[in-house]
């Protein structure tokens, strides 16, 4: 499978979203050999690692009645993971809501560019993708490697969404683009 990474020249972090073992399910399965790659590939000057937990009496707890325990990235990814890597703790949908400020690391370390991988491509990828454009980072979900634990129909509903607004690794205006063969 091709992948298509754009503008190869920006600084550029790509940002892995709870990838974790009760997230993935039969329909986000394929998105892992992808994901791994990205890493591999994808030449990035920084990795971000964000898990995801709820806790009794959060606001996921009271309003949603969810909750999920604290988990580790799935083993397949964590091991790929260097130096370069940033791991962010959230209790909220978006990456820039964790433990760390994400937003200052990325402005200190001189990134332009951000690239979203992970689940559910319908909520933490969704609302991190529009907060990395709200803070001034140019903004990509890679297509390929996004899910919904949700099932498709989320998936390319929150894709089609993306799209619209061309933030997605197969925008029409991106001017240069690396190809990955995955």
């Amino acid at each position: 499978m091709d992948i298509r990474l754009p503008n190869p020249d920006r600084k550029r972090a790509l940002v892995l979203v709870d990838m974790q073992a009760d997230f993935i399910g039969e329909d986000s399965m394929h998105i892992i050999p992808r994901i791994q790659g990205v890493i591999r590939e994808g030449d990035y000057d920084l990795i971000v690692n964000a898990t995801f937990h709820t806790e009794v009496g959060s606001l996921w707890d009271r309003q949603d009645g969810f909750l999920f325990p604290k988990e580790p990235t799935i083993p397949e990814i964590a091991e790929m993971l260097g130096p370069n890597t940033i791991r962010i703790e959230k209790t909220t949908k978006s990456v820039f809501k964790g433990d760390i400020d994400l937003a200052r690391v990325l402005r200190e370390k001189g990134i332009e560019e951000v690239h979203f991988v992970g689940l559910d491509t319908n909520d933490c990828v969704l609302s991190s993708a529009e907060e990395s454009f709200d803070l001034g980072f140019y903004t990509y979900v890679l297509e390929e490697c996004t899910a919904s634990s949700e099932g498709k129909d989320y998936h390319e509903k929150a894709l089609a969404i993306l799209r619209e607004v061309e933030m997605t690794n197969h925008s029409s205006r991106i001017s240069s683009h690396k190809t990955l063969e995955v």
